[in-house]
């Protein structure tokens, strides 16, 4: 009796793996939503040739305020997230510094007397 294959843990690039593509015969190809999509393209674009078309510009006053607040706010987050990462590296700093100096005032000797005695 031969052993069953078992399959590896990589793909074999030289074949291609199985596949399974469903195609319905009683259903057309193209989805009717596209279909409907594309009408109404196809009604945009001839009613636009139609009529003359308006392009509009905004106003460069209004939209550079609008431009200049945005920037300044985003400057000043970025200020504030610096500011805060700053404290947070200090205030880690502060901690470590009293870490070792609590390690260096600790006689950890008393912890290893167990030691001596079984020698």
């Amino acid at each position: 009796m031969k052993a069953p294959k078992l399959r590896g843990p990589f793909r074999n690039v030289r074949t291609e793996p199985r596949t399974f593509a469903f195609r319905s015969r009683h259903l057309p190809e193209v989805k009717p939503e596209w279909e409907e999509r594309k009408k109404r393209v196809e009604a945009e674009v001839l009613g636009e040739r139609e009529g003359r078309r308006t392009i509009q510009f905004a106003r460069g006053g209004r939209s550079q305020e609008g431009r200049t607040a945005r920037r300044a706010a985003a400057v000043r987050a970025s200020r504030m997230a610096a500011l805060r990462a700053g404290a947070i590296a200090v205030v880690l700093i502060y901690m470590t510094y009293r870490a070792i100096l609590w390690v260096e005032n600790q006689n950890f000797g008393g912890m290893l007397e167990f030691m001596k005695e079984q020698g």
